[in-house]
């Protein structure tokens, strides 16, 4: 039996990558309003390896593209984590099995791990990294497909370190050398909040932006 609580040591890699790299995407929904059908299509579309940015539009429209995205992952053989910020364990189980998802037997096989974003990211920020690797690793000893990662990144705003996030950011790859998906999420209103550098910092610092800024 795999545990699923985050015991502070792991998540995500690190390395800055040009941010005038040709090779960056950005998505943005298929009607310019940020359809959440769109967004949940574009981040399943996304590759293993590559560290990815969200931008959504509000606590509801994320609550259905993480439970979504989480049932899509599970029928794909992928172990999935999730980071959560503004929702309790609770209230991220109850949007999960209002998608069909067997919570219980999910986390049981280790096929589903939810953490606390404050407690993975904010005590020890870089550690994160060996989770992500560690669970990388577990996956391909197992069969599965990969790791889905979709972390709620607002733990940075709320404890009032953007300096330290926008290092975090900077400090991962684009694309990284294990097969984990890293779908970084913010809320509009957070991300609204950063200066005009930060912001662009933060679009060219990822492999592929989805959703909208504005």
């Amino acid at each position: 039996m795999t545990s699923n609580e985050y015991k502070g040591n792991s998540i995500i890699s690190g390395a800055r990558v040009n941010i005038d790299n040709g090779h960056q995407k950005q998505i943005n929904s298929k009607d310019n309003s940020g359809s959440i059908s769109s967004i949940i299509e574009d981040i399943r579309k996304s590759n293993f390896q590559e560290h990815n940015l969200l931008i959504y539009p509000d606590l509801p429209s994320f609550r259905e593209i993480y439970s979504e995205c989480t049932k899509q992952a599970l029928d794909k053989n992928e172990i999935v984590f999730l980071a959560t910020t503004y929702d309790s364990f609770d209230r991220v189980e109850d949007a999960l099995r209002s998608k069909g998802i067997s919570i219980d037997d999910e986390k049981k096989d280790g096929n589903l791990i939810i953490v606390d974003a404050v407690r993975a990211y904010q005590i020890d920020t870089y550690a994160a990294m060996d989770f992500a690797k560690d669970l990388a690793m577990r996956a391909a000893r197992e069969g599965k497909s990969g790791v889905f990662n979709l972390s709620e990144m607002g733990s940075f705003f709320l404890s009032e370190r953007i300096d330290a996030l926008m290092e975090y950011e900077q400090s991962m790859p684009k694309k990284m050398d294990f097969k984990f998906k890293a779908i970084c999420s913010y809320h509009r209103d957070n991300f609204n909040t950063l200066a005009e550098k930060q912001q662009r910092a933060m679009l060219l610092d990822h492999n592929t932006v989805i959703g909208l800024k504005d």
